[in-house]
């Protein structure tokens, strides 16, 4: 499988070295798609609605520097995704924000967003970065949309379905069962891919960490030490990553993976707030909400 999308381009903003725009593993012209069969809703999660909204607030503050998600984001990186925009950086490029739109139509068909869904898919179809063919109106029409609880509301439910649920899945597999070692895979497979033909993705890292253990939690090795080693091979994948454009960011982005690890090194296995999100962010989340 080619990567073709994912990035965490750094800003400074306010001192902090932010990592953000949510490209994460597409091949080229398709986006990732949900579990088979699966939505988040369908899978028993091992965390509770409080610590869902909480792990989506952590990926605010790792997207846009921010302790809630910032619906109507969105900008061009000139990083060869297109438009990066919403909660967890749908891009134009990649067709995951064809497939968000596309949700958006069937629930309100006259959405301010309907009429790009043709372009959207050109662009989808030819993994094309070309933002001016979608129009300068299309911008305001995206933070116009954002003020819609509906197209608010997909934008988390896409995000779950493509990426929480393949975590909660691939939790129960492994035996993990804190809700921050939830948050771990659930923000890998955001950032580096949620399949298991990512080559620097969750489901690698965590067949890695089995092998370097000898086991997982499942198998009777201790959570706090598997998700120890699990991070620690994370940000070697992030230092030497094998997905293709990835050599220059990724090992500027490891301050993510540094920040969840000094959650488990301070004991917040449950996300309770309020929660600091250190590393480089220094964010408290002080009430988890959506």
């Amino acid at each position: 499988m080619e990567l073709t999308r994912m990035r965490r381009t750094l800003l400074v903003v306010c001192g902090a070295v932010l990592t953000v725009g949510g490209c994460t593993s597409r091949t080229a012209g398709t986006a990732a798609k949900p579990a088979a069969g699966a939505t988040a809703a369908q899978v028993k999660p091992v965390a509770g609605p409080a610590a869902i909204e909480m792990m989506d607030d952590i990926t605010a503050v790792f997207e846009n520097g921010a302790t809630t998600p910032q619906y109507a984001y969105i900008t061009d990186l000139h990083d060869g995704c297109g438009y990066t925009a919403g909660w967890i950086g749908f891009c134009s490029q990649s067709g995951d924000m064809l497939a968000l739109v596309k949700k958006y139509d069937s629930v309100a068909p006259h959405n301010v967003l309907a009429k790009y869904t043709a372009v959207l898919q050109r662009l989808a179809d030819s993994g094309s970065d070309d933002t001016g063919a979608l129009g300068e109106a299309f911008v305001p029409d995206w933070k116009k949309a954002a003020l819609d609880p509906a197209f608010r509301s997909l934008q988390i439910q896409v995000g779950h379905d493509t990426y929480l649920t393949p975590a909660m899945k691939l939790s129960a597999l492994e035996g993990v069962k804190s809700e921050l070692g939830l948050e771990n895979l659930f923000d890998t497979a955001l950032m580096m891919g949620p399949a298991s033909d990512d080559c620097d993705g969750m489901v690698k890292i965590a067949h890695e960490t089995d092998e370097m253990l000898g086991g997982n939690p499942a198998s009777g090795v201790n959570e706090a030490k598997w998700l120890a080693r699990f991070n620690t091979i994370r940000r070697t994948h992030m230092k030497h990553p094998c997905t293709p454009g990835r050599e220059n960011d990724w090992p500027q982005a490891v301050d993510r993976a540094q920040a969840l690890q000094e959650l488990a090194d301070h004991g917040k296995w449950d996300l309770k707030a309020p929660l600091s999100v250190r590393a480089d962010f220094n964010l408290t989340i002080t009430r988890p909400q959506n």
